[in-house]
C-alpha cells in the first residue's frame, strides 16, 4: 500500500458563538485507495506556513509504503533537524504521520486506539473548557447550561468577556476578586461535587504573570478545591513550574505547546508538572504521545490532553485518551465548529458528564478536498498570544 499523495488543505472554521479559527488538514491517498488524515495545530497560527511545510515533506513519501509509519516519521525528523527540532515542523510531521495512522486503522478495520490498547475504559470524564471566565453575575445562568448538558466539570481562565465583546485580564488584587467570585458562584450553583479546572493562559503570551501573583492565584484556588491550574507561568521559566509546585497544594499542569518527548522531559527532570498536557496535533503525532504518555507513567503521574482546534484533529485527541490508561479527563469544547461538524461522521458522544470511545475504524475523519472551498482559510487570521486576532493582508 504506497502512497500516491500528501496534500495540506486550509479551511476556516468557526462555531455558533462566534470564535473563528484556521485549520490545517493533511490528507494522504494511497494506491489501494485509503485515504488517512491529520490535522496539524499550526493551522490555528500560521496555516500557511503548515502548506509550505507539507509541501517540503512530500516528496519523502511518495512512494513509500504506508504502513511504515515509524520509518517514515524519521526520514522527515533527519530531513529537517537543522531546523525543525521543535514547533511548527514537528506539528507538521505529526499531523502526517496522524493520518498514516487514520490508514492503519482503516486497514485493520479498527479505532486507531483500538492499534494502541485493547482494554480501553467504557468512558472516561471530560470538562467543558469555557475559555474566558463568565462575568460573576452569569455564572449561574451558565453553569445550570452545562449541567443541562451533562458536564460534571468546567475549565476557566483569568480573562473575563466584558459586555461590549472585549476580552480583559484584570491583574493584581482585582482579578483575585473576580476570580472568587466566580469560584464562590459555581460552588453555589454546582455544590462540591463540580471539579473545577482553571487555565492561566501564560504559557505563550508577550507579558506573562510572575511567580508571586501566579501563587496568589493558586492559594485562592486551594480554598475552591480547584482540580488544576494550567499554565500559571511562561513555558520560558520551567524552574518557576516547580517553585510553584512546591509552595501550593494546588496541582500544576501544562504541556499543550511543548513539542515531542524531550521538552516535555526537561519539565518533568524538574519536577515542574503536576499533570501532563500533550496535544497530539501538535507534540508529533501519536507516536510522539505515546512517548509523553508514558514519560508521564514513569513519574507516576496523570495525563489529561489539550483538545483544541478549528478542525477534525480534535477527534486524535479522543483516541489518545482512550488509548493510554494514565489519561484521568479529557478536554471537550462546549460545542463543535461547523468544520468539525462537516468532517466528524460521528459525533462525539457524550453521555452523563463523560465520553464514549469513537467507533469508526481510523480516526473517524471524512474529509473531501471541496470542502476547502466551503470551509475557505482567511488569510491573516490567527490566533496571536491566546487570543484571535484578525490582522488584514497589506495590498
Amino acid at each position: 500500500m504506497n502512497i500516491t499523495s500528501v496534500a495540506c488543505y486550509l479551511c476556516g472554521a468557526r462555531n455558533a458563538s462566534g470564535y473563528e479559527a484556521g485549520s490545517a488538514i493533511v490528507r494522504i491517498e494511497t494506491d489501494e485507495g485509503l485515504i488517512g488524515h491529520g490535522e496539524s495545530l499550526v493551522g490555528l497560527f500560521c496555516g500557511e506556513v503548515a502548506k509550505a511545510l507539507t509541501r517540503y515533506y512530500e516528496p519523502l513519501l511518495i512512494g513509500r509504503n504506508a504502513a511504515a509509519i515509524a520509518a517514515i516519521r524519521q526520514t522527515m525528523f533527519d530531513s529537517s533537524v537543522w531546523w525543525g527540532r521543535s514547533g511548527a515542523a514537528v506539528s507538521v510531521m505529526g499531523a502526517i504521520e496522524n493520518a498514516l495512522w487514520d490508514i492503519a486503522g482503516k486497514a485493520a478495520d479498527k479505532p486507531v486506539y483500538r492499534l494502541l490498547r485493547d482494554n480501553a475504559p467504557a468512558s472516561l470524564p471530560i470538562y467543558a473548557s469555557m475559555g474566558p471566565s463568565p462575568q460573576p453575575e452569569e455564572v449561574g445562568s451558565v453553569i445550570a447550561r452545562l449541567q443541562r448538558a451533562g458536564f460534571k466539570a468546567v475549565k476557566i481562565g483569568l480573562s473575563f468577556r466584558e459586555p461590549d465583546g472585549s476580552l480583559v485580564t484584570p491583574a493584581g488584587d482585582e482579578l483575585l476578586r473576580r476570580m472568587e467570585s466566580v469560584l464562590a458562584g459555581i460552588r453555589r450553583q454546582a455544590g462540591d461535587g463540580f471539579r473545577i479546572l482553571v487555565d492561566g493562559h501564560m504559557g505563550g503570551i508577550p507579558d506573562p504573570i510572575g511567580r508571586e501573583e501566579a501563587l496568589s492565584i493558586a492559594k485562592l484556588l486551594e480554598r475552591y478545591n480547584v482540580r488544576f491550574f494550567e499554565e500559571p507561568l511562561s513555558y520560558l521559566d520551567p524552574e518557576g513550574y516547580a517553585w510553584l509546585r512546591e509552595r501550593t497544594s494546588v496541582t500544576i499542569a501544562g504541556g499543550e505547546s511543548l513539542a515531542t518527548a524531550r521538552e516535555f522531559a526537561s519539565f518533568l527532570s524538574i519536577g515542574a508538572l503536576g499533570i501532563v498536557q500533550p496535544d497530539v496535533n501538535y507534540v508529533g503525532g501519536i507516536g510522539r504521545f505515546a512517548e509523553v504518555a508514558q514519560l508521564a507513567a514513569d513519574k507516576g503521574l496523570p495525563v489529561v490532553p489539550h483538545s483544541w482546534c478549528g478542525g477534525p484533529g480534535m477527534i486524535a485527541n479522543v483516541h489518545m485518551a482512550f488509548a493510554f490508561a494514565n489519561v484521568e479527563m479529557l478536554e471537550m469544547g462546549e460545542e463543535l465548529t461547523d468544520l468539525q461538524q462537516a468532517t466528524l461522521p460521528e459525533r462525539p458522544r457524550l453521555h452523563e458528564g463523560t465520553i464514549l470511545p469513537p467507533t469508526l475504524p481510523g480516526l473517524g475523519i471524512h474529509f473531501e478536498p471541496e470542502l476547502a472551498e466551503q470551509f475557505p482559510f482567511v488569510p491573516g487570521t490567527a490566533e496571536r498570544a491566546s487570543g484571535v486576532m484578525n490582522v488584514p493582508l497589506k495590498k
